[in-house]
């Protein structure tokens, strides 16, 4: 009889793991996300493309780089879901765009080892980029600006410039990387470019000038105290859904600004 009570007990435990609930793979629909942005925040973007599709596989993230004019453009277009932008162009005949603000960025002045002063100012600057100054200590001044449409001169413009216009004789570049080169290997020149796109090794073949006795530290950046800065926007035509909302929330959220303060600082 005891020989005979032995099976139904051990079959006890196989029928309680066969009923037992099992676990479910959930296997999500393959999905996107098109990213448009200023050229100042070129590896910014291109890190937190990386870092979001590593924690979500099934997403694709496609990102394109351009100015922020024109990034701008490709989004009110409908060909990006969101964008990083430099700056908002304000126009009475478009409606606002949906925006928030997720960093600063400073315009740092960067000028050639030969130009003969080391520091500057909002005044002085002026002068240079109107051709007001052309010559210093011996030193002939080249000025070198952004294209029209990227948002570091739209800031430099409206803080240096106002309602004056640029000297004729400045040299017009399409990138911060084409201005870092050009100072570099031109006697007196003098030009401004992204806080973002100026690694170590570019300010170690230019001067970065203090503006009004302040360094860009990201600390002056973020309090103001550097007088050429911007606030950067993620923008959309209206307020983001599907997975570009779930790419915002995540960007603003801790793990996207983790990224956003390592390229800002």
């Amino acid at each position: 009889m005891r020989a005979r009570l032995l099976v139904p007990c051990l079959l006890v435990p196989c029928l309680l793991l066969s009923c037992a609930p099992q676990p479910l793979t959930v296997t999500r629909e393959p999905a996107s996300v098109r990213l448009v942005a200023a050229d100042s925040c070129g590896p910014m973007v291109e890190s937190l493309a990386a870092a979001y599709e590593q924690t979500r596989p099934w997403v694709t993230v496609h990102v394109e780089v351009l100015n922020s004019a024109m990034a701008e453009q490709t989004l009110r277009e409908s060909e990006a879901d969101l964008a990083l932008l430099s700056w908002l162009q304000e126009t009475s005949y478009e409606e606002p765009l949906w925006n928030q603000v997720f960093g600063r960025d400073g315009i740092a002045v960067i000028a050639h080892p030969s130009v003969p002063f080391d520091a500057t100012g909002l005044a002085h600057l002026q002068d240079i980029f109107r051709g007001r100054i052309q010559e210093w200590g011996g030193a002939v001044l080249v000025a070198v600006i952004r294209e029209d449409g990227a948002g570091a001169r739209r800031i430099f413009d409206g803080t240096v410039l106002g309602i004056h216009k640029i000297t004729h004789t400045a040299v017009v570049m399409a990138s911060n990387e084409a201005v870092v080169e050009h100072v570099t290997r031109t006697q007196g020149a003098i030009g401004y470019v992204s806080t973002l796109r100026l690694a170590e090794s570019d300010a170690a073949n230019v001067q970065v000038l203090p503006v009004e006795n302040t360094l860009p530290t990201p600390d002056d950046i973020a309090d103001g105290s550097y007088p050429l800065w911007r606030p950067l926007y993620l923008a959309s035509v209206a307020e983001p859904t599907g997975e570009a909302r779930e790419f915002a929330q995540w960007m603003l959220g801790p793990e996207g600004q983790a990224i956003v303060n390592t390229r800002t600082n």
